[in-house]
């Protein structure tokens, strides 16, 4: 029995000692991955682009800084006022105008200006004027825009005016009453220079047919503005007017030309006054809350060749029912 125990012990392959229970395999032991040389960093397994992982996102750009971008001018709204240098001389298509000037203050005989303007197309402009009678007229093209390069040309052409009376009582204060007719023409010119100013100017001739004998009149006519939009509601406008009457005096109880639209009165010529010239340094102010309406105060000093002074106020008012 004991040879056969022996004989087993012989057979079985020696066992490994077993370590003490208070030490640890070093094979075991973990080392921070700081505290790794770098082929063992190395050796950490990287991730594939093509692993079912999804890439982390890219950090999105940061937007670019406001004051990078344009500055861009706010739409305008309808009923916003429009700059008074930024309005052609013509009105458009289907748009009416009423308008009146009247001279409060001044050299007599005052003056009392009314039109009534519609625009058959975007450069075709037809006058008239209401008082006591339709009693004139006109016809103004225009050539161009204000806001081109080239500006705006003007030309009126038409019937200024025509009166008639008949005299109950003998007044030699007064002309004598006959058929007349005033016929008109002239060129014009507008530009806008820049964002707030803009330049008119134009030429009048006007001739008077009168069917009373000795009682015709030439007279010539030119001025000149320029507007600055002090705001877009509020315009200031100063120039130079000059007129004249050729080969004999003033006939007319005043000589009022067809302006370009505009607020004001450029000349004083009037038969009571004397003289056959002036020259005047007119200026205006425009406020138009809307775009439909404005109102003109006017100051219009005559210079040459007597002082003489008239000071007004006037309003414009345009529709247009046809368009919805």
């Amino acid at each position: 029995m004991l040879l056969f125990v022996l004989a087993l012990a012989a057979q079985a392959p020696d066992a490994p000692p077993a370590a003490p229970p208070d030490r640890a395999d070093p094979a075991e032991t973990h080392v921070p991955a700081a505290l790794q040389s770098e082929p063992d960093q190395a050796a950490e397994p990287v991730p594939s682009p093509t692993s079912a992982e999804p890439a982390a996102p890219a950090a999105a750009a940061p937007p670019a800084p406001l004051a990078a971008t344009a500055e861009q001018r706010p739409a305008r709204r309808v009923g916003d006022p429009v700059p008074l240098t930024r309005r052609e001389p013509t009105l458009t298509a289907l748009q009416f105008m009423v308008g009146a000037r009247y001279g409060l203050v001044g050299t007599g005989p005052t003056r009392f200006v009314d039109d009534v303007r519609f625009g058959a197309t975007d450069w075709l402009e037809l006058r008239t004027a209401l008082l006591p009678y339709p009693s004139s007229l006109m016809a103004r093209a225009r050539i161009g825009a204000q806001q081109s390069d080239l500006g705006a040309f003007l030309i009126d052409a038409g019937l200024a005016h025509w009166d008639a009376g008949l005299r109950i009582v003998p007044d030699t204060g007064e002309a004598n009453v006959g058929m007349r007719f005033h016929v008109e023409g002239g060129i014009g010119y507008a530009r806008a220079l820049g964002e707030r100013f803009a330049v008119h100017g134009q030429a009048h001739y006007r001739y008077r047919l009168s069917l009373l004998p000795d009682d015709d009149q030439h007279a010539v006519a030119a001025d000149a503005h320029l507007t600055y939009d002090l705001l877009d509601a509020l315009a200031v406008s100063a120039g130079l007017g000059v007129a004249s009457t050729i080969g004999g005096p003033v006939r007319e109880l005043s000589v009022t030309f067809v302006e370009l639209d505009g607020p004001g009165m450029s000349h004083l010529l009037a038969r009571d006054e004397g003289g056959e010239q002036s020259v005047t340094i007119p200026l205006t102010m425009t406020y138009g809350r809307v775009d439909s309406f404005d109102v003109d105060l006017f100051c219009t000093p005559r210079v040459w060749p007597e002082p003489g002074i008239l000071f007004g106020a006037g309003v414009r008012l345009r529709l247009d029912p046809f368009k919805g």
